[in-house]
């Protein structure tokens, strides 16, 4: 029980208040092991990417096992996978065959990806711009100006949406972002104290 709930909660206090105390009051005292902590999270964030790793093979391993090896995409997957691995260790980053996988495979594969999300945005903002209310109306209305605004025969429907556009942008946009930043960075904090206090028993594994 003391090493599986009480001993994780001790480090998670004892490592996450020694940081923060550094961060914001500089005691030179405390720097060398809050430095040392900060170490020691690169190592275990490395571990948890090998685990990732580890945990995709399996995962594929068990769909090829399933459907008796008829699954391409998992094939692909483990294909890439264990070549950029070895040619990463054998030949290094700065080697042509590594270059050409990244430039050649890893690049244009994530190009495609974010060109298919378009798509699902399209097909958002279409749902999202149905005037059912006001405030959806307000969002139809503040939407058109945009894409008017940022194509060149907008100018030529609305003569006001490039300036109408850049205000939208700068003002609104950058307000509602920061507004959510921040909400975001409160909540950060909430659930970092509540880590370090304990209460957050999901993150040691409870409920």
């Amino acid at each position: 029980m003391f090493m599986r709930k009480t001993l994780p909660v001790i480090i998670a206090f004892v490592c996450g208040v020694s940081v923060v105390i550094d961060y914001f009051f500089k005691i030179d005292a405390l720097k060398p092991f809050a430095q040392e902590i900060l170490t020691w999270r690169s190592i275990i964030a490395i571990f948890a990417l090998g685990l990732g790793a580890v945990n995709i093979i399996r995962v594929h391993v068990k769909n090829l096992q399933r459907d008796g090896g008829k699954n391409i995409f998992s094939w692909a997957l483990l294909v890439t996978f264990v070549v950029t691995i070895l040619v990463g260790v054998t030949s290094g980053q700065s080697s042509p065959t590594y270059k050409f996988i990244f430039d050649y495979i890893n690049v244009p594969t994530g190009s495609a990806i974010f060109s298919l999300l378009a798509f699902y945005i399209g097909t958002a903002a279409y749902r999202a711009f149905r005037a059912k209310n006001a405030e959806a109306a307000i969002l139809l209305i503040t939407g058109c100006i945009v894409m008017l605004g940022r194509v060149p025969i907008g100018a030529k429907i609305l003569p006001f949406s490039p300036k109408a556009t850049d205000w939208i942008m700068s003002v609104l946009n950058v307000g509602g972002q920061r507004g959510v930043m921040i909400a975001g960075a409160i909540g950060f904090i909430a659930v970092s104290l509540r880590i370090i206090v304990g209460l957050e028993r999901r993150s040691y594994g409870g409920e």
